[in-house]
Protein backbone atom coordinates (compact mmCIF):
# COMPACT_ATOMS: atom_id res chain seq x y z
CA UNK A 1 0.00 0.00 0.00
CA UNK A 2 1.37 3.39 -0.90
CA UNK A 3 0.31 6.64 0.33
CA UNK A 4 1.34 10.14 -0.24
CA UNK A 5 2.65 12.19 2.63
CA UNK A 6 0.18 15.45 1.13
CA UNK A 7 -2.48 13.21 1.69
CA UNK A 8 -1.69 12.39 5.08
CA UNK A 9 -1.55 16.05 5.72
CA UNK A 10 -4.93 16.50 4.08
CA UNK A 11 -6.67 14.49 5.75
CA UNK A 12 -5.02 15.34 9.13
CA UNK A 13 -5.96 19.22 8.30
CA UNK A 14 -9.56 17.99 7.45
CA UNK A 15 -9.66 16.47 10.94
CA UNK A 16 -13.46 17.08 11.63
CA UNK A 17 -14.32 14.97 8.84
CA UNK A 18 -12.08 12.01 10.77
CA UNK A 19 -13.57 9.29 12.65
CA UNK A 20 -12.79 10.18 16.85
CA UNK A 21 -10.56 7.25 16.32
CA UNK A 22 -8.31 9.75 13.86
CA UNK A 23 -6.05 8.41 11.21
CA UNK A 24 -4.72 4.58 11.41
CA UNK A 25 -2.97 3.51 8.60
CA UNK A 26 -0.70 0.25 8.66
CA UNK A 27 2.39 -1.06 6.77
CA UNK A 28 2.04 1.66 4.13
CA UNK A 29 4.88 3.28 2.15
CA UNK A 30 4.69 6.91 2.40
CA UNK A 31 5.65 8.80 -0.84
CA UNK A 32 6.86 12.26 -0.54
CA UNK A 33 7.29 13.54 2.38
CA UNK A 34 5.30 13.37 5.15
CA UNK A 35 5.00 17.51 6.70
CA UNK A 36 2.80 17.46 9.22
CA UNK A 37 4.18 21.03 11.20
CA UNK A 38 2.05 23.10 12.32
CA UNK A 39 -1.52 21.01 11.64
CA UNK A 40 -3.54 21.31 14.82
CA UNK A 41 -5.92 18.23 15.07
CA UNK A 42 -6.84 16.73 18.17
CA UNK A 43 -7.31 13.23 16.65
CA UNK A 44 -4.77 10.38 16.78
CA UNK A 45 -1.92 10.13 14.19
CA UNK A 46 -1.46 6.48 14.07
CA UNK A 47 1.27 5.17 11.58
CA UNK A 48 1.92 1.31 12.37
CA UNK A 49 5.08 -0.35 10.32
CA UNK A 50 4.95 2.65 7.67
CA UNK A 51 8.41 3.12 6.13
CA UNK A 52 9.28 6.68 3.79
CA UNK A 53 12.82 7.89 2.48
CA UNK A 54 12.07 11.51 3.70
CA UNK A 55 11.89 12.94 7.52
CA UNK A 56 8.77 13.11 9.04
CA UNK A 57 8.36 16.42 10.18
CA UNK A 58 5.98 16.99 13.15
CA UNK A 59 7.28 20.66 14.10
CA UNK A 60 4.77 22.60 16.43
CA UNK A 61 1.75 19.98 15.20
CA UNK A 62 -0.71 19.18 17.94
CA UNK A 63 -2.38 15.85 18.47
CA UNK A 64 -4.66 13.83 20.85
CA UNK A 65 -1.87 11.12 20.36
CA UNK A 66 0.83 10.47 17.95
CA UNK A 67 1.86 6.46 17.15
CA UNK A 68 4.74 5.89 15.14
CA UNK A 69 5.72 2.53 16.15
CA UNK A 70 8.06 0.22 13.12
CA UNK A 71 8.69 3.80 11.34
CA UNK A 72 11.43 3.07 8.96
CA UNK A 73 12.55 6.94 7.75
CA UNK A 74 15.65 8.72 8.00
CA UNK A 75 14.36 10.91 11.18
CA UNK A 76 11.65 12.44 13.21
CA UNK A 77 11.43 16.45 13.59
CA UNK A 78 9.21 17.28 16.19
CA UNK A 79 10.55 20.61 17.92
CA UNK A 80 7.86 21.55 19.64
CA UNK A 81 5.10 18.83 19.19
CA UNK A 82 2.18 18.92 21.85
CA UNK A 83 0.27 15.50 22.20
CA UNK A 84 -2.02 14.63 24.39
CA UNK A 85 -1.44 11.39 25.45
CA UNK A 86 1.10 9.48 24.25
CA UNK A 87 4.20 9.75 22.04
CA UNK A 88 5.26 6.25 20.71
CA UNK A 89 8.24 5.45 18.23
CA UNK A 90 8.65 1.69 20.33
CA UNK A 91 10.87 0.06 17.46
CA UNK A 92 11.56 2.84 15.15
CA UNK A 93 14.84 2.80 12.81
CA UNK A 94 15.79 6.43 12.04
CA UNK A 95 19.19 6.62 10.06
CA UNK A 96 19.98 10.30 9.27
CA UNK A 97 22.86 11.92 11.23
CA UNK A 98 20.05 13.53 13.40
CA UNK A 99 17.74 10.69 13.92
CA UNK A 100 15.13 12.69 16.26
CA UNK A 101 14.79 16.46 17.04
CA UNK A 102 12.29 16.49 19.72
CA UNK A 103 13.44 19.23 21.72
CA UNK A 104 10.43 21.42 23.41
CA UNK A 105 7.87 19.12 23.00
CA UNK A 106 4.72 18.63 25.54
CA UNK A 107 3.61 15.10 26.08
CA UNK A 108 0.71 14.83 28.37
CA UNK A 109 1.41 11.13 28.50
CA UNK A 110 4.52 9.08 27.83
CA UNK A 111 7.20 8.64 25.62
CA UNK A 112 8.16 5.23 24.28
CA UNK A 113 11.26 5.25 21.96
CA UNK A 114 11.51 0.79 23.58
CA UNK A 115 11.07 -1.90 22.11
CA UNK A 116 14.18 -2.30 19.61
CA UNK A 117 14.00 1.47 18.95
CA UNK A 118 17.40 2.18 17.02
CA UNK A 119 18.64 5.35 15.99
CA UNK A 120 21.92 5.49 13.45
CA UNK A 121 22.49 9.34 14.23
CA UNK A 122 21.60 11.74 17.31
CA UNK A 123 18.19 12.41 19.42
CA UNK A 124 17.59 14.91 21.19
CA UNK A 125 14.83 15.87 23.31
CA UNK A 126 15.86 18.92 25.36
CA UNK A 127 13.85 20.89 27.26
CA UNK A 128 11.05 19.14 26.69
CA UNK A 129 7.77 18.29 29.26
CA UNK A 130 6.64 14.18 29.53
CA UNK A 131 4.21 14.39 32.13
CA UNK A 132 4.57 10.85 32.76
CA UNK A 133 7.45 8.06 31.59
CA UNK A 134 10.39 8.13 29.28
CA UNK A 135 10.95 4.50 28.48
CA UNK A 136 14.05 3.88 26.62
CA UNK A 137 14.50 0.02 27.35
CA UNK A 138 15.81 -2.24 24.80
CA UNK A 139 16.78 0.53 22.57
CA UNK A 140 19.69 1.78 20.81
CA UNK A 141 21.37 4.85 20.37
CA UNK A 142 24.39 5.27 17.71
CA UNK A 143 25.44 8.81 18.68
CA UNK A 144 24.29 9.80 22.33
CA UNK A 145 20.96 10.91 23.72
CA UNK A 146 20.22 14.08 24.53
CA UNK A 147 17.65 14.71 27.62
CA UNK A 148 18.97 18.06 28.91
CA UNK A 149 16.18 20.09 30.87
CA UNK A 150 13.93 18.03 30.83
CA UNK A 151 10.97 17.43 33.12
CA UNK A 152 9.10 14.24 33.78
CA UNK A 153 6.44 13.20 36.02
CA UNK A 154 7.48 9.57 36.75
CA UNK A 155 10.14 7.81 35.93
CA UNK A 156 13.45 7.37 32.89
CA UNK A 157 14.17 3.96 32.42
CA UNK A 158 17.65 3.87 30.50
CA UNK A 159 17.31 0.42 31.12
CA UNK A 160 17.20 -3.84 30.42
CA UNK A 161 19.06 -3.65 27.45
CA UNK A 162 19.20 0.21 26.59
CA UNK A 163 22.53 0.86 24.60
CA UNK A 164 23.98 4.37 23.95
CA UNK A 165 27.17 4.90 22.52
CA UNK A 166 28.93 8.24 20.75
CA UNK A 167 27.79 12.02 21.55
CA UNK A 168 30.68 13.33 19.80
CA UNK A 169 32.42 16.21 21.67
CA UNK A 170 29.27 15.49 24.72
CA UNK A 171 28.49 12.61 27.18
CA UNK A 172 27.04 9.60 25.32
CA UNK A 173 23.61 10.45 27.94
CA UNK A 174 23.46 14.35 28.58
CA UNK A 175 20.70 15.00 31.68
CA UNK A 176 21.98 18.19 32.64
CA UNK A 177 19.28 20.08 34.08
CA UNK A 178 16.37 17.87 34.16
CA UNK A 179 13.65 17.41 36.71
CA UNK A 180 12.24 13.61 37.28
CA UNK A 181 9.86 13.39 40.08
CA UNK A 182 10.09 9.83 40.24
CA UNK A 183 12.84 7.09 39.79
CA UNK A 184 15.74 7.40 37.16
CA UNK A 185 16.54 2.94 36.35
CA UNK A 186 19.77 2.45 34.29
CA UNK A 187 19.60 -1.12 35.41
CA UNK A 188 20.83 -3.61 32.65
CA UNK A 189 22.03 -0.55 30.42
CA UNK A 190 25.46 -0.13 28.28
CA UNK A 191 27.06 3.34 28.06
CA UNK A 192 30.00 4.43 26.55
CA UNK A 193 31.69 7.09 25.16
CA UNK A 194 35.71 7.99 25.37
CA UNK A 195 35.53 10.58 27.50
CA UNK A 196 32.44 11.26 29.26
CA UNK A 197 29.63 8.55 29.18
CA UNK A 198 26.95 10.01 31.40
CA UNK A 199 26.29 13.32 32.51
CA UNK A 200 23.54 14.03 35.25
CA UNK A 201 24.69 17.34 36.25
CA UNK A 202 22.33 19.44 38.37
CA UNK A 203 19.65 16.23 38.33
CA UNK A 204 17.16 16.20 40.52
CA UNK A 205 15.54 12.73 41.21
CA UNK A 206 12.41 12.91 43.52
CA UNK A 207 12.50 9.48 44.57
CA UNK A 208 15.85 6.87 43.84
CA UNK A 209 18.38 6.82 41.50
CA UNK A 210 19.29 2.60 40.56
CA UNK A 211 22.32 3.39 38.87
CA UNK A 212 24.81 -0.08 38.71
CA UNK A 213 28.02 1.14 37.78
CA UNK A 214 29.33 -1.85 35.67
CA UNK A 215 27.21 -0.99 32.18
CA UNK A 216 29.13 2.68 32.12
CA UNK A 217 32.28 2.60 30.23
CA UNK A 218 33.58 6.26 30.58
CA UNK A 219 33.42 9.07 33.10
CA UNK A 220 30.65 10.05 34.40
CA UNK A 221 29.77 13.76 35.81
CA UNK A 222 27.90 14.21 39.28
CA UNK A 223 27.95 17.67 40.58
CA UNK A 224 24.72 19.10 41.25
CA UNK A 225 23.32 15.65 41.26
CA UNK A 226 20.25 15.46 43.78
CA UNK A 227 18.75 12.70 44.78
CA UNK A 228 16.11 11.14 47.41
CA UNK A 229 17.34 7.75 49.17
CA UNK A 230 20.06 6.03 49.10
CA UNK A 231 21.65 5.43 45.56
CA UNK A 232 20.65 1.89 44.67
CA UNK A 233 22.76 -0.81 42.53
CA UNK A 234 26.13 -0.16 43.93
CA UNK A 235 27.97 -0.55 47.03
CA UNK A 236 29.58 2.22 48.96
CA UNK A 237 33.16 1.01 47.93
CA UNK A 238 31.86 1.19 44.26
CA UNK A 239 30.84 5.03 44.86
CA UNK A 240 33.88 6.09 46.37
CA UNK A 241 35.79 4.49 43.46
CA UNK A 242 33.76 6.06 41.64
CA UNK A 243 33.59 9.67 42.46
CA UNK A 244 37.54 9.50 42.93
CA UNK A 245 38.23 7.88 39.91
CA UNK A 246 36.32 8.30 36.96
CA UNK A 247 34.84 11.91 37.44
CA UNK A 248 36.62 14.45 35.35
CA UNK A 249 37.53 16.97 38.15
CA UNK A 250 36.84 17.21 42.26
CA UNK A 251 33.91 18.31 42.89
CA UNK A 252 32.10 18.35 46.76
CA UNK A 253 28.79 18.13 46.35
CA UNK A 254 28.58 14.51 44.93
CA UNK A 255 30.15 13.76 48.29
CA UNK A 256 28.26 15.56 50.40
CA UNK A 257 24.86 14.30 48.31
CA UNK A 258 26.60 10.39 48.97
CA UNK A 259 27.20 11.11 53.13
CA UNK A 260 23.67 13.00 53.72
CA UNK A 261 21.75 10.31 51.83
CA UNK A 262 23.76 7.91 54.36
CA UNK A 263 23.28 10.05 56.96
CA UNK A 264 20.05 9.85 56.62
CA UNK A 265 19.60 6.24 56.68
CA UNK A 266 21.75 5.83 60.16
CA UNK A 267 24.86 4.60 58.48
CA UNK A 268 27.30 6.89 60.61
CA UNK A 269 30.15 4.31 60.06
CA UNK A 270 29.71 4.74 55.95
CA UNK A 271 29.77 8.15 56.39
CA UNK A 272 32.88 8.39 58.19
CA UNK A 273 33.90 6.44 55.18
CA UNK A 274 32.81 8.63 52.51
CA UNK A 275 33.74 11.91 54.20
CA UNK A 276 37.45 10.58 54.59
CA UNK A 277 37.47 9.30 51.35
CA UNK A 278 36.44 13.01 50.17
CA UNK A 279 39.34 14.58 51.66
CA UNK A 280 41.86 12.20 49.95
CA UNK A 281 40.34 13.22 46.74
CA UNK A 282 40.57 16.63 47.71
CA UNK A 283 44.45 16.34 48.14
CA UNK A 284 44.86 14.87 45.37
CA UNK A 285 42.45 16.62 42.90
CA UNK A 286 41.59 19.88 44.90
CA UNK A 287 43.06 23.06 44.29
CA UNK A 288 44.42 23.03 47.62
CA UNK A 289 48.48 25.51 47.99
CA UNK A 290 51.38 23.68 48.69
CA UNK A 291 50.90 24.20 52.09
CA UNK A 292 47.19 23.69 52.40
CA UNK A 293 48.37 20.28 50.80
CA UNK A 294 51.32 19.81 53.43
CA UNK A 295 48.51 20.93 56.30
CA UNK A 296 45.56 18.68 54.71
CA UNK A 297 48.08 15.44 54.46
CA UNK A 298 48.94 16.14 58.03
CA UNK A 299 45.12 16.14 59.37
CA UNK A 300 44.23 13.26 57.43
CA UNK A 301 46.95 11.04 59.00
CA UNK A 302 46.66 12.55 62.58
CA UNK A 303 43.14 12.79 63.31
CA UNK A 304 41.48 11.51 59.86
CA UNK A 305 40.45 14.78 58.76
CA UNK A 306 37.85 14.92 62.44
CA UNK A 307 36.25 11.56 61.13
CA UNK A 308 39.14 9.44 63.31
CA UNK A 309 40.14 11.63 66.31
CA UNK A 310 41.56 8.11 67.90
CA UNK A 311 44.21 7.80 65.42
CA UNK A 312 45.90 11.27 67.43
CA UNK A 313 46.10 8.97 70.52
CA UNK A 314 47.95 6.03 68.69
CA UNK A 315 50.65 8.81 67.47
CA UNK A 316 50.59 10.02 71.10
CA UNK A 317 50.97 6.62 72.76
CA UNK A 318 53.95 6.29 69.95
CA UNK A 319 55.64 9.47 70.92
CA UNK A 320 55.33 8.32 74.75
CA UNK A 321 56.97 5.38 73.63
CA UNK A 322 59.89 6.47 72.15
CA UNK A 323 60.35 8.89 75.22
CA UNK A 324 60.78 6.01 77.05
CA UNK A 325 63.35 4.06 75.08
CA UNK A 326 65.16 7.48 74.56
CA UNK A 327 65.83 7.86 78.18
CA UNK A 328 66.16 4.51 79.15
CA UNK A 329 68.51 3.41 76.70
CA UNK A 330 70.41 6.53 76.68
CA UNK A 331 71.85 5.81 80.24
CA UNK A 332 72.50 9.63 80.78
CA UNK A 333 69.32 9.86 82.92
CA UNK A 334 70.61 8.40 87.01
CA UNK A 335 67.76 7.04 88.64
CA UNK A 336 66.32 4.15 88.77
CA UNK A 337 64.18 2.17 85.65
CA UNK A 338 61.05 2.61 86.78
CA UNK A 339 61.89 6.26 87.91
CA UNK A 340 63.55 6.93 84.58
CA UNK A 341 60.43 5.44 82.71
CA UNK A 342 58.16 8.15 85.32
CA UNK A 343 60.81 11.33 83.86
CA UNK A 344 60.09 9.95 80.32
CA UNK A 345 56.31 10.48 80.83
CA UNK A 346 56.47 13.53 82.57
CA UNK A 347 58.76 15.48 79.95
CA UNK A 348 56.45 14.26 77.20
CA UNK A 349 53.00 13.72 78.50
CA UNK A 350 51.33 17.31 78.45
CA UNK A 351 48.54 16.80 80.90
CA UNK A 352 49.87 13.63 83.18
CA UNK A 353 52.59 14.23 85.72
CA UNK A 354 54.19 11.85 87.52
CA UNK A 355 56.74 11.40 90.52
CA UNK A 356 60.62 11.26 89.30
CA UNK A 357 61.66 14.20 91.17
CA UNK A 358 64.93 11.52 92.24
CA UNK A 359 66.40 11.48 88.66
CA UNK A 360 69.15 13.69 87.19
CA UNK A 361 70.20 14.38 83.39
CA UNK A 362 73.79 14.22 82.91
CA UNK A 363 73.93 16.99 80.78
CA UNK A 364 77.42 17.30 80.29
CA UNK A 365 77.49 14.22 78.39
CA UNK A 366 76.53 13.97 74.81
CA UNK A 367 74.22 11.41 75.36
CA UNK A 368 72.60 13.77 78.35
CA UNK A 369 72.18 16.52 76.04
CA UNK A 370 70.73 14.01 73.03
CA UNK A 371 68.14 13.28 75.58
CA UNK A 372 67.54 16.93 76.49
CA UNK A 373 66.79 17.50 73.06
CA UNK A 374 64.84 14.89 72.13
CA UNK A 375 62.50 15.15 74.96
CA UNK A 376 61.66 18.66 73.95
CA UNK A 377 60.66 17.71 70.18
CA UNK A 378 58.78 15.30 72.02
CA UNK A 379 57.13 17.04 74.20
CA UNK A 380 55.82 19.27 71.17
CA UNK A 381 54.71 16.41 69.24
CA UNK A 382 52.83 14.83 72.15
CA UNK A 383 51.44 18.46 73.10
CA UNK A 384 50.14 18.75 69.34
CA UNK A 385 48.50 15.11 69.35
CA UNK A 386 46.66 16.02 72.16
CA UNK A 387 45.71 19.07 70.64
CA UNK A 388 44.20 17.33 67.30
CA UNK A 389 42.76 14.76 69.30
CA UNK A 390 40.97 16.91 70.77
CA UNK A 391 40.10 19.47 68.30
CA UNK A 392 39.37 16.62 66.39
CA UNK A 393 36.84 14.84 68.91
CA UNK A 394 35.04 18.19 69.16
CA UNK A 395 35.26 18.69 65.17
CA UNK A 396 36.99 21.46 65.25
CA UNK A 397 39.21 20.56 61.86
CA UNK A 398 36.50 18.82 60.47
CA UNK A 399 35.87 20.63 57.62
CA UNK A 400 33.60 19.30 54.62
CA UNK A 401 35.44 20.91 51.19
Amino acid sequence: MEITGDEIRRRMIDHESLDPGGLRIEGATITGQLDLSDVVAKRPLVLRDCSTDQPVVLDRAQFSLVDLRGLVAPAVLARGLTVDHDLRLSAARLSAEESVDAQHMRIGGSVYLDEGFHAAGSVALSGSHVSNVLTCRGARFESGLNLVDMRVGDLIFLSHGCVVSGGGGHAAVRMRGTRVDGQIVLREGRFSSPDVAVDLRHVRVGKELLMPFDGIDGQVQLEGLVYEGLPRDATVDEWLSLLATRTPYYSTQPWVQLAAAHSAAGNERDVRRIRVAQQRDLRRRGQLSRWGRAWHLVRGVTVGHGYRPGLALVWLAGVLAVSVGVVLLSGAVRCSVVEQVGYALNVATPLVKVDAARCTVDAASGAGQFVLGTTWLLQILAWAFATLFVAGFTGLVRRNA
